[in-house]
């Protein structure tokens, strides 16, 4: 993932919109650039359970 550390989100440079980093997020924090916030918010319940399977491996 690249990040123009020293600017605004929406002034990088490098970013392609390619989707990766949107794609690679475990979370879900991250979200391709235009989508709603009910769209965002599918995927509220993910955190948890990626959190449940971590404690799992233990």
């Amino acid at each position: 993932i690249i990040s123009d550390m020293n600017e605004a989100w929406g002034d990088s440079e490098t970013c392609t919109s390619c989707g990766k980093c949107v794609q690679l997020c475990p979370t879900g924090a991250l979200v391709e650039k235009g989508k709603s916030v009910a769209e965002m918010s599918k995927k509220k319940g993910f955190l948890p359970y990626i959190m449940s399977m971590r404690e799992g491996r233990r």
